[in-house]
Protein backbone atom coordinates (compact mmCIF):
# COMPACT_ATOMS: atom_id res chain seq x y z
CA UNK A 1 0.00 0.00 0.00
CA UNK A 2 2.80 2.39 0.84
CA UNK A 3 4.49 1.91 -2.52
CA UNK A 4 1.26 2.74 -4.31
CA UNK A 5 1.05 6.16 -2.68
CA UNK A 6 4.76 6.78 -3.17
CA UNK A 7 4.44 5.99 -6.87
CA UNK A 8 1.42 8.29 -7.10
CA UNK A 9 3.37 11.12 -5.44
CA UNK A 10 6.34 10.66 -7.79
CA UNK A 11 3.99 10.63 -10.78
CA UNK A 12 2.34 13.81 -9.48
CA UNK A 13 5.74 15.53 -9.23
CA UNK A 14 6.62 14.54 -12.78
CA UNK A 15 3.25 15.76 -14.04
CA UNK A 16 3.58 19.01 -12.07
CA UNK A 17 6.95 19.71 -13.67
CA UNK A 18 5.41 19.08 -17.10
CA UNK A 19 2.40 21.31 -16.36
CA UNK A 20 4.56 24.18 -15.13
CA UNK A 21 6.93 23.85 -18.08
CA UNK A 22 4.07 23.78 -20.59
CA UNK A 23 2.36 26.74 -18.91
CA UNK A 24 5.58 28.78 -18.92
CA UNK A 25 6.13 27.99 -22.61
CA UNK A 26 2.55 29.01 -23.39
CA UNK A 27 2.83 32.32 -21.51
CA UNK A 28 6.08 33.14 -23.31
CA UNK A 29 4.36 32.64 -26.66
CA UNK A 30 0.97 34.17 -25.83
CA UNK A 31 1.86 37.34 -23.95
CA UNK A 32 4.28 40.18 -24.40
CA UNK A 33 4.99 40.33 -20.67
CA UNK A 34 5.45 36.80 -19.46
CA UNK A 35 4.70 35.89 -15.86
CA UNK A 36 6.09 32.38 -15.51
CA UNK A 37 5.36 30.05 -12.64
CA UNK A 38 8.50 29.90 -10.48
CA UNK A 39 10.20 26.54 -9.92
CA UNK A 40 9.43 26.82 -6.20
CA UNK A 41 5.74 26.35 -7.03
CA UNK A 42 6.21 22.84 -8.47
CA UNK A 43 5.83 21.08 -5.07
CA UNK A 44 2.55 22.93 -4.45
CA UNK A 45 1.22 21.93 -7.87
CA UNK A 46 2.36 18.34 -7.26
CA UNK A 47 0.61 18.25 -3.89
CA UNK A 48 -2.64 19.49 -5.44
CA UNK A 49 -2.42 16.82 -8.15
CA UNK A 50 -1.62 14.15 -5.56
CA UNK A 51 -4.51 15.12 -3.28
CA UNK A 52 -6.91 15.21 -6.19
CA UNK A 53 -5.82 11.78 -7.38
CA UNK A 54 -6.03 10.22 -3.92
CA UNK A 55 -9.52 11.64 -3.36
CA UNK A 56 -10.59 10.44 -6.78
CA UNK A 57 -9.34 6.96 -5.93
CA UNK A 58 -11.32 6.89 -2.70
CA UNK A 59 -14.70 8.07 -3.88
CA UNK A 60 -14.68 7.28 -7.57
CA UNK A 61 -16.43 10.55 -8.43
CA UNK A 62 -13.86 13.06 -7.28
CA UNK A 63 -14.70 12.85 -3.59
CA UNK A 64 -14.35 10.60 -0.63
CA UNK A 65 -16.76 9.15 1.88
CA UNK A 66 -16.64 10.45 5.42
CA UNK A 67 -17.41 7.64 7.85
CA UNK A 68 -20.23 8.01 10.32
CA UNK A 69 -18.91 8.49 13.85
CA UNK A 70 -20.69 7.48 16.96
CA UNK A 71 -20.37 9.52 20.14
CA UNK A 72 -17.87 7.10 21.71
CA UNK A 73 -14.91 9.15 20.61
CA UNK A 74 -16.22 12.14 22.58
CA UNK A 75 -16.86 10.32 25.88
Amino acid sequence: MRDRYKALMLRSFKDAMDVVDEYNTWTDDAFEESSPVPPQAVPQVALMLYQSRVMDGWGGEGGFDVPEFDDKMFD
